[in-house]
């Protein structure tokens, strides 16, 4: 095997380790990290489940990628490409919730106070509980998001223009359609449309391969400011690994493609997409290789992320040269996580690699 963590770590003792050395102190004050960790079907569903539960416990945003899992609309999820992987990372994240946040601790810190503690509300309702001009008030804000995106550099342009444009639109709700609220909430979730609007707020672009990397670094930085004190985003690699389905699983796909064509409701859809026992998709060579390219590449750029630990979930084959598609096919990610420094006789809970077991 090419280096494999072939001494076993148990489940809480990793977890532990997620608990205390990262998900603790080190993931909330600035710092991030990539794990790899492999085991049985049963060790990694623990991991995950214990990574979740660390993460809300800390007050990180988690996000579980599934790589081979279809979406409700039949098609692979395609994260080897990283706007797909950004746009999977956010698609449940309520940035309406999050652009209020913002705004409510923005304007609190300038001595604006928030009308009965409530998240969500309107300029006309501040102004009331302020004795305030709604025009002097909006003024305000824009001032002081200004001053703020001025002194902040670590997010990217068209990021911390969508989530002023965003935190303002919520405290001046528009009475035309589709409203600036509606079109950045599009842009956000890589939706067409609104070009108009977004020039006008110099968002300029689409997300897209290009800048998906940048925009995920931004979320990372901001999510603080929308009441979140990290990001956790566990990926489920091990559909990569495969260079075919089996039998079941593609007999499930099948099953789903005709659902899809019968147009069976979308929640139905979603469970059958989200089987949790099969895989229901496999990558190409190149896929693997692009996935495997991703990975090391947020390896070599972690320090250009903040608060974020992304866990890679792996089977034990995926370390094993007799496989034909493993770590060592790709030698600028084996150099990276397969030849650390360990004991002979115990495995290491906080290497980069680390096999799930029992322990022996």
């Amino acid at each position: 095997m090419h280096g494999a963590p072939t001494l076993a770590v148990p489940v809480e003792t990793w977890l532990k380790v997620i608990r205390d050395e990262y998900l603790a102190d080190y993931i909330p004050s600035g710092g991030s990290a990539v794990k790899f960790i492999c085991g049985s079907d049963d060790d990694l569903g623990r991991a995950r489940d214990g990574v979740a539960a660390a993460a809300a416990e800390a007050g990180c945003y988690y996000a579980a990628l599934a790589a081979g899992q279809l979406l409700a609309n039949g098609k692979k999820p395609d994260l080897h490409r990283i706007d797909r992987l950004y746009f999977a990372v956010t698609q449940d994240f309520d940035w309406e919730r999050g652009a209020a946040g913002q705004a409510m601790r923005l304007l609190e810190r300038a001595g604006v106070r928030w009308p009965g503690g409530a998240e969500r509300t309107t300029l006309a309702a501040l102004a009331e509980a302020n004795g305030r001009d709604e025009n002097d008030l909006a003024n305000e804000y824009q001032r002081l998001m200004t001053e703020a995106q001025i002194r902040d550099h670590l997010q990217c342009r068209p990021f911390r223009a969508a989530l002023a444009g965003l935190g303002r639109a919520g405290l001046m709700p528009e009475n035309f359609t589709p409203t600036t609220q509606e079109v950045l909430l599009a842009w956000l979730r890589g939706l067409p449309g609104g070009a108009a609007t977004l020039k006008k707020l110099r968002i300029y672009e689409r997300i897209g391969v290009r800048n998906a990397r940048h925009m995920l670094a931004s979320f990372c930085h901001w999510l603080p400011n929308a009441g979140w004190r990290g990001l956790v985003v566990d990926l489920d690699f091990r559909a990569y690994e495969l260079t075919r389905l089996p039998a079941a699983a593609q007999r499930s796909r099948e099953m789903l493609r005709h659902a899809i064509a019968m147009q069976r409701p979308y929640e139905e859809l979603e469970l059958m997409a989200a089987d949790p026992f099969e895989t229901l998709a496999c990558y190409t060579q190149r896929a693997f290789l692009e996935m495997m390219a991703l990975l090391r590449r947020f390896i070599d750029e972690i320090d250009r992320f903040e608060r974020f630990l992304l866990v890679v979930r792996t089977s034990p084959r995926f370390y094993d040269d007799l496989e034909p598609r493993n770590y060592g096919k790709y030698g600028a990610l084996y150099s990276r996580i397969g030849t650390e420094v360990h004991d002979r006789n115990r495995g290491n809970p906080a290497a980069s690699q680390v096999h799930l077991g029992d322990g022996r």
